[in-house]
């Protein structure tokens, strides 16, 4: 069972490297969805709009591929965007983007020297990031009567877990907690033994209707 991955929570670059008189210009940013990868493309596509590519990959995932994409732009077929897109996966990041402009500097660079160039230039902007661990969690939602308060907030404290509902009726509490992949089977376990079997936490499937 994966349990974290790494990630980015900013923006880096722009970082540059000539090569032959062309300029790369590299950029690393947090994405979580084709939507919002997209858009930072139409985004950089219209600040750089008198250059001559804008070549990019982004892995999105958390801890395992979910969706790749990488992009040439009109340079030669595997020279631009998968080499970014191997950089991006050396590095273990998930949900990210990197995107490198060019300016052609005149002097063609053959299928090798782009291939060196665009994987140098998203290597230097991904060598200044700052990696940070995301734990992955997921939902558990429990029903129980007043009384037994004090037990699950024993719980909920001792493995620091997000309340992210708590909803009162008469019969007594309904709550919605955050809590980390690795753990949900001892969460799981202890509730039902200091309830006796009362409580039996449901584990919500992400995107079930």
């Amino acid at each position: 069972m994966i349990e974290t991955f790494f990630t980015v929570d900013g923006t880096f670059g722009p970082e540059e490297i000539k090569e032959k008189g062309s300029r790369f210009i590299s950029y690393l940013y947090p994405v979580e969805s084709k939507e919002a990868a997209d858009a930072v493309i139409t985004g950089l596509r219209k600040k750089y709009y008198d250059s001559t590519h804008v070549c990019f990959a982004y892995r999105l995932g958390k801890g395992e591929e979910l969706y790749v994409r990488f992009n040439d732009d009109g340079e030669p077929s595997g020279t631009a965007g998968l080499p970014i897109y191997n950089e991006i996966k050396s590095k273990g990041y998930f949900n990210v983007l990197v995107a490198v402009v060019r300016y052609f500097g005149g002097v063609k660079l053959g299928t090798g020297g782009l291939t060196r160039a665009y994987g140098q230039a998203a290597a230097k902007v991904l060598n200044i990031s700052k990696q940070i661990t995301i734990h992955i969690k997921q939902k558990i939602s429990l029903s129980f009567p007043f009384h037994f308060t004090g037990e699950i907030m024993q719980i909920v404290n001792r493995f620091s877990l997000d309340i992210l509902k708590q909803e009162y009726s008469a019969d007594g509490i309904h709550m919605q907690l955050d809590v980390s992949v690795g753990k949900i089977d001892e969460v799981t376990k202890l509730v039902i033994e200091r309830s006796s079997g009362k409580i039996t936490p449901a584990i919500e499937i992400p995107g079930a209707a």
